[in-house]
């Protein structure tokens, strides 16, 4: 009997069943994976890197570049827009001359709404899928946020009593950089008298110290923060380099700036800085020369593992609050499912990073909040900013005085 009788046999047992027959053909086709451009773009992409078949299903992505970062290649997001479903996909990496394999250092996710995410591990240069359950597929690096989410989530927030958004300015490509601010303007405390806490993302695609920030800004508008509010102000950026994802920029921004290198002992310089570094400098110059400058600053980042605090102490600690092991223990105490490593060294190196540089500039106190990179999932990410933000509210008692 051939194929095609067989087929046709196939199909009238099922009809007669009541049946629907399985799809026979259909595969991932090239021009359905989108990577984007300066016109059309992703919300996760890989700036102008190329995808080419290899086979059915198979396909080799050849990485673009970061501007500025020559020895980094774009991170590999892309989005199937069509004919995903009941495919799997292998797509094999493969970076250019003079790139490292920075892209790698972390597992990657996919998802069918953008919202429940699934990891997928590195095997050699390749990422390989299971059977796609949708249609459209996007895939990002860690556990994916795009700008449009956050914009999405900023407007949300808003709608709190608690939250005050500020749009700084706006990035090298257009897309607003927000300041979200939280605490009680009822309050009795006196605005000068109150702790105030800066927590920031400078790296685009470091999604899991995103939504560490996330969490943290989450915890800090739930009623368990209601005491913290009234004594407290707190700054959150969740995105510095908004521009990023949608290129796999991991380090750079779209004018070739290492956005943790960014900053400027001398202060803010619109000559010497590109758009996003600049605003956002100006911006925490601002606020330090405001009646509520900022206590302690968190600069929040990705590596491998767990979560990893490094410091830099200010005129309050050992004073004003208690010292850093102290601080370590608070943390302890409000981590029971182990995401945050005790708090380790001091923090050296350059002092360009929006660390070290604001502890140079104005004395303050500094956290280099790192790791998560072993944090597989959006709610365990979240979690590990609420235990952090809640050790410090109980850290930092009472108010100033």
């Amino acid at each position: 009997m051939s194929s095609c009788i067989r087929l046709w046999v196939a199909s009238l047992v099922l009809c007669c069943l009541g049946m629907a027959l399985p799809s026979t053909g259909g595969e991932i086709e090239s021009k359905h994976i989108l990577v984007g451009s300066d016109r059309a773009r992703e919300e996760w992409g890989s700036n102008n890197s190329v995808i080419t078949r290899v086979g059915r299903n198979h396909f080799r992505m050849n990485l673009g570049d970061q501007p500025g970062i020559p020895h980094q290649a774009a991170f590999a997001g892309f989005r199937i827009r069509r004919g995903a479903k009941g495919n799997p996909l292998r797509m094999d990496v493969v970076r250019g001359k003079g790139h490292n394999a920075s892209y790698k250092e972390y597992f990657y996710s996919w998802s069918v709404d953008k919202t429940n995410w699934h990891p997928v591990d590195w095997r050699g240069n390749s990422l390989i899928f299971p059977e796609f359950p949708g249609d459209q597929v996007w895939v990002g690096c860690q556990v994916p946020i795009s700008y449009s989410q956050l914009a999405v989530m900023t407007e949300v927030w808003k709608k709190s009593p608690y939250v005050t958004v500020r749009a700084i300015g706006v990035s090298h490509e257009g897309r607003s950089l927000y300041r979200i601010v939280v605490t009680d303007d009822t309050s009795t405390h006196r605005r000068k008298d109150r702790w105030v806490h800066y927590f920031a993302n400078q790296h685009g695609c470091e999604h899991n110290a995103q939504w560490r920030v996330v969490g943290m800004l989450e915890w800090a508008l739930s009623d368990e923060a209601a005491g913290f509010r009234k004594r407290s102000i707190c700054h959150f950026v969740v995105m510095m380099s908004p521009d990023s994802p949608s290129h796999g920029w991991m380090r750079a921004n779209a004018e070739g700036t290492d956005m943790n290198r960014s900053y400027l002992l001398t202060g803010s310089d619109r000559k010497r800085q590109t758009t996003e570094p600049y605003l956002w400098q100006k911006d925490f110059e601002k606020i330090m020369a405001s009646e509520s400058p900022v206590t302690d600053i968190w600069s929040c980042h990705t590596w491998g593992g767990m979560i990893d605090i490094l410091y830099n102490e200010g005129p309050e600690i050992g004073k004003k609050v208690g010292t850093i092991k102290e601080f370590d223990k608070i943390l302890d105490q409000a981590d029971p499912d182990n995401l945050v490593n005790p708090i380790g060294r001091k923090e050296g190196g350059a002092q360009t990073k929006w660390s070290l540089g604001p502890h140079k500039q104005f004395g303050i106190t500094a956290f280099l909040c790192e790791g998560s990179g072993g944090i597989r999932t959006k709610a365990k990410n979240k979690q590990s900013g609420a235990v952090i933000i809640k050790a410090l509210s109980k850290y930092y008692k009472g108010t100033k005085k």
